[in-house]
């Protein structure tokens, strides 16, 4: 139950016309580049600080609340704002708003990566712009983990699952289940048990087989946008063969070049499977569970974030995440690092991103054209 505060504040804040919201988070789409730090920043300073939509406190909890949830925390936040200036139809328009632009950005990149892929200008891009990918991944991945993976614990979760990852292709709901029950054990309240269910791939056509498995990805898969890749990466390359290692690499890369939400490279996925209608299929279904979240939750969010259990269960699952990029990481670089060149560069770009802090599209850019100069000089 809610306390007659908080329902109070929920309908207080909902004063803002569907236009206005509308016209924000379209705004916040198309100039959201930088990942999901950047879209709080932006939410922050665009709704609290200068519009005063939400008040201080309200934006916070709803932070605290998005991060607990599975799927992209911005795009929930973006949700979540809407929902609670505008009721559920401001929820539905800022989230699709915000999303859109990054949409259809990429599904022109998309469009012309599979039309002209083959060129070979288009390869040497790609040639520099993986290693900058798989760096930036690295990066953003340790800075996490040096909040997170404090205790010995924590370390042990986040090494045993970059190994079952990169090593043995463990899969990854089975992996978070098993190390959330770690978590409840160790610190929740007092010991309890949890039983983790396996899944079979049931043959279905195409299109509902892309909308079930990104639903699940985006219902089930805790820590944000980067711990897609793990999963991901398992499924659709290993698992279900819709995509080789290198298309999956230049989707990531594709998808970091887009403005709005990282895993919108899920419209990537969704086109070679079934074309436009694949992806759009594909992006309704991984961030059809936020809506679903943020609309059912928001009214339960002062007794969910205070649940023991739910904190005891995320803080080994945040850390078995962050293993299970790096595992991923390895996965990959296997396939993509293993000359002289783009091992070279996925070095410097770590260097440029962790030590200099160097804008991640600078640093993109600088690598898609060293790695077109090297393509045509056959390094």
């Amino acid at each position: 139950m809610t306390t007659p505060q908080f329902q109070q504040q929920l309908s207080v804040e909902r004063q803002v016309s569907r236009t206005q919201i509308g016209a924000l988070f379209l705004k916040l789409g198309i100039i959201g580049f930088g990942g999901p730090l950047a879209h709080i920043a932006l939410m922050q300073d665009e709704c609290v600080e200068k519009r005063a939509w939400l008040s201080k406190p309200a934006f916070l909890k709803g932070l605290a609340f998005c991060q607990m949830l599975p799927g992209p925390a911005s795009t929930q936040l973006a949700i979540y704002t809407g929902y609670r200036v505008g009721g559920v139809p401001g929820g539905l328009i800022s989230g699709a708003a915000f999303i859109f632009p990054a949409f259809i950005l990429l599904l022109g990149l998309t469009w012309a990566y599979f039309r002209f892929g083959a060129i070979p200008a288009v390869q040497g891009l790609f040639y520099g712009m993986t290693p900058v990918v798989l760096a930036m991944i690295v990066a953003s991945t340790w800075r996490l983990v040096k909040g997170a993976a404090q205790e010995r614990l924590l370390l042990a979760v986040l090494i045993l699952s970059a190994v079952l990852v990169a090593l043995f292709s463990f899969n990854i709901i089975l992996l978070f289940a098993l190390m959330g029950s770690v978590g409840i054990v160790v610190y929740g309240p007092r010991a309890a048990r949890t039983e983790s269910a396996t899944h079979s791939v049931v043959a279905l056509p195409i299109l509902a087989q892309l909308a079930w498995f990104f639903v699940k990805v985006g219902a089930v898969i805790f820590g944000g946008g980067y711990v897609i890749i793990p999963f991901i990466e398992r499924e659709v390359v290993n698992h279900l063969g819709w995509l080789t290692h290198q298309e999956f690499l230049d989707g990531l890369a594709l998808g970091q070049m887009t403005p709005g939400p990282v895993v919108i490279t899920a419209a990537f996925i969704g086109y070679k499977v079934a074309g436009f209608i694949g992806a759009g299929v594909a992006t309704l279904g991984i961030f059809l569970p936020s809506f679903l979240f943020i609309f059912a939750g928001t009214a339960y969010l002062q007794k969910v974030e205070h649940s023991l259990y739910v904190k005891a269960f995320l803080k080994t699952v945040n850390v078995a995440s962050l293993g299970a990029i790096l595992g991923a990481v390895v996965v990959l670089a296997k396939a993509s690092l293993a000359h002289v060149f783009p091992l070279a560069l996925f070095a410097a770009a770590a260097a440029a991103l962790m030590r200099y802090k160097i804008d991640f599209l600078k640093v993109l850019a600088t690598g898609a054209l060293l790695g077109l100069a090297a393509h045509s000089m056959g390094i």
